[in-house]
C-alpha cells in the first residue's frame, strides 16, 4: 500500500491514507509529502477520486462504508497495481519467500543499467533507496502478493516464482488451489523465470508460453555450482546452458537461498537482454532489504534481525548461519505470525527450529486476525517437547531480555524470526547494552 502510495504521489496524484498505528513507513511517506492518519475516520476522506484498500481491510471498515456510500471509485491494491501493469512492459515477482529480495536485485539491475524502471518492492532496501519509484523508463518491476489469490488478475511480461510452499491456506483451502492460482499467474505472462528446485515451482513450465528455468541442485538453463560461504558473503560459479558465464559474489547476502534468488533476478535481467558480465558485477553490491538478516551487533555476539516467518524461511536463515559463522551455539527467537499460519503449520515450525539450540517463542503477532480457539504460541514449544531445556516460551519483552542477559556467552549467534515486533524487542535489547 505504501509502495502503490509513493509511486502515485511521484505521478503528480493528491494522495492521502490511513493506518492503524505509528509506524517508520508511515513517518517516511509523511516527509515525502503524502498525508497519513493515525486511525481511521469518516472525515478522513475529503471526496476522493478513488479509495484504495487491502485485504487487511475488513468490509465494516468505515472510511470504507463511507466511500460506498459516496460512489466514488473503490479498488483493491492489486487492482490498482493491474492498471500499472498494463501501463507498462511489466516483470511481476511471486513466490512464498523470496520475492521481496528478488525484487529489490531486479530493480536494482535496471536502474543501474540506466533503464529508469518504476518499482514497487515489499521493502525498503539500501541499494535502492526507498520500496518504490516512479521512473520515466518503460519496465515496471513489482513484488506480487499471492495470500488473497488477486494476483490472477495481473498479465506481466514476464512472470518470475521464487518457490511455491503451503501458505494462506486460510485462503486457498489447499496447496492444490493455491498452485492452481499461481498457475494461473504464470499462463497469463508471456515470459516466465522459474525455479528448478522447487517441485511445484517447476511443474509451472507446463502453464508457460515460455519459460527459463534456474538451479542449484537440478538441471536448470541458469545452474549455480561451488557455492561457498564466508559470513555474510556468499560466491558461486555461474552455468548458462552449460557454458561458464562468470563467478557470481554476493558481497551481503548470505546463504544458498540467496544464491537462488540472484539467478532468479540475473535470469529476468537475461531476457531483457543484460549481459552477465555487468549484472554480476550489480549484484555484487547489492545490499539485502530492510530485515533480510541485519545484523544489529556483531561484538563477540553476533545479533541479526530476520522477517522470516515460514518454517522454510528460518531454515534457510538457519542453514546460513551454521555454514558461515558456525557459532558456538545459535538461539532463536521466534513470534509466530498470524493464528491461521500457526494452526496450519505449527509442527513445522518446531521441526524448523529443531536446528537451533535454544529458542525462545514468544505470542502470537495477530496482524489483522482474530483469535482463533486452541490456537496459541505454547503450542510450538509443546511440538518440541522432547528437550525442554532448550525451549521457553515467554511472553513479555522484559522476560526475553532479561533470559537474553542470563544465557548469552560469547560466541553465541543470535537471531530473531517473525514478521510482526519481535525485531522492536531485539533493537532495545542491543541499544541497552545486551
Amino acid at each position: 500500500m505504501s509502495a502503490l502510495a509513493r509511486v502515485l504521489h511521484e505521478q503528480g496524484h493528491p494522495v492521502s491514507g490511513s493506518d492503524l498505528r505509528e509506524t517508520a513507513r508511515t513517518e517516511q511517506l509523511r516527509a515525502a509529502g503524502i498525508p497519513v492518519h493515525q486511525g481511521h475516520h469518516r472525515l478522513h476522506l475529503r471526496s476522493p477520486e478513488a479509495v484504495v484498500y487491502s485485504s487487511a481491510i475488513q468490509p465494516s471498515n468505515v472510511e470504507l462504508q463511507v466511500a460506498q456510500s459516496s460512489g466514488c471509485k473503490i479498488l483493491h491494491r492489486q487492482e490498482l497495481l493491474a492498471q500499472l501493469f498494463n501501463a507498462h512492459q511489466s516483470i511481476g515477482i511471486a513466490g512464498t519467500h523470496g520475492k521481496t529480495t528478488t525484487s529489490a536485485m531486479i530493480a536494482s539491475l535496471l536502474l543501474e543499467s540506466r533503464r529508469d524502471p518504476t518499482f514497487l518492492v515489499g521493502a525498503s532496501s539500501p541499494t535502492l533507496g526507498h520500496h518504490a519509484r516512479w521512473g520515466r523508463g518503460q519496465w515496471l518491476v513489482a513484488e506480487v502478493d499471492e495470500s488473497d489469490g488477486y494476483f490472477t488478475q495481473l498479465h506481466p511480461d514476464t512472470a518470475v516464482v521464487t518457490n511455491v510452499a503451503c501458505d494462506h491456506l486460510n485462503h486457498y483451502g489447499s496447496q492444490q488451489a493455491l498452485l492452481a492460482g499461481f498457475a494461473r499467474f504464470v499462463s497469463q505472462s508471456r515470459k516466465a523465470v522459474l525455479n528448478a528446485d522447487d517441485p511445484p515451482a517447476a511443474t509451472l513450465r507446463s502453464y508457460a508460453r515460455e519459460a527459463l528455468t534456474f538451479g542449484i541442485e537440478q538441471p536448470a538453463d541458469l545452474v549455480a555450482s561451488s557455492i561457498e560461504q564466508h559470513r555474510m558473503s556468499t560466491r558461486a560459479d555461474l552455468i548458462f546452458r552449460g557454458d561458464r558465464v562468470g563467478e557470481l559474489e554476493l558481497a551481503a547476502a548470505p546463504g544458498r537461498h540467496n544464491v537462488a534468488n540472484a539467478l532468479a533476478a540475473l535470469l529476468a535481467g537475461h531476457l531483457l537482454e543484460l549481459e552477465f558480465k555487468e549484472m554480476l558485477r550489480i549484484v555484487k553490491e547489492f545490499r539485502l532489504p530492510e530485515r533480510r538478516f541485519q545484523i544489529l551487533e556483531e561484538n563477540g555476539v553476533v545479533v541479526v534481525d530476520d522477517y522470516a516467518h515460514l518454517p522454510e524461511q528460518i531454515e534457510v536463515n538457519l542453514a546460513a548461519v551454521r555454514a558461515g559463522w558456525k557459532p558456538k551455539r545459535v538461539i532463536a527467537l521466534f513470534q509466530p505470525h498470524r493464528y491461521s499460519r500457526l494452526r496450519y503449520m505449527n509442527e513445522r515450525f518446531a521441526r524448523a527450529l529443531e536446528l537451533a539450540d535454544l529458542v525462545v517463542v514468544t505470542d502470537i503477532y495477530p496482524a489483522f486476525e482474530a483469535p482463533i480457539p486452541g490456537v496459541d504460541a505454547r503450542s510450538v514449544v509443546e511440538a518440541m517437547s522432547k528437550d525442554r531445556e532448550r525451549v521457553h516460551y515467554l511472553s513479555h519483552p522484559k522476560e526475553i531480555h532479561s533470559f537474553l542477559n542470563e544465557q548469552t556467552v560469547p560466541g553465541d549467534f543470535i537471531i530473531g524470526f517473525g514478521a510482526g515486533d519481535i525485531w522492536q524487542i531485539l533493537h532495545r535489547w542491543v541499544e541497552k547494552g545486551s
